[in-house]
């Protein structure tokens, strides 16, 4: 999920529990699977979203199609 789109769901009872209080903790959630103990510690050590994100080293995208009915 973009930041943006998590940012604006912060505020929805219980989203952090499940999602991860930080980004940076949401990145680890989300791809806990694919990403190494070294680069999981280097992403919750980053101080902004830019150098999380640039740490992730398998192919991910914030884009998405909006389905046309």
């Amino acid at each position: 999920m973009s930041p943006d789109l998590y940012y604006s769901l912060t505020n929805v009872s219980g989203f952090t529990d499940m999602n991860g209080d930080t980004y940076q903790k949401h990145i680890i959630i989300i791809l806990g699977d694919f990403l190494s103990n070294e680069v999981k510690e280097k992403i919750l050590k980053t101080t902004n979203i830019e150098e999380a994100l640039a740490l992730i080293n398998v192919p991910y995208t914030h884009k998405h199609h909006s389905l046309l009915i």
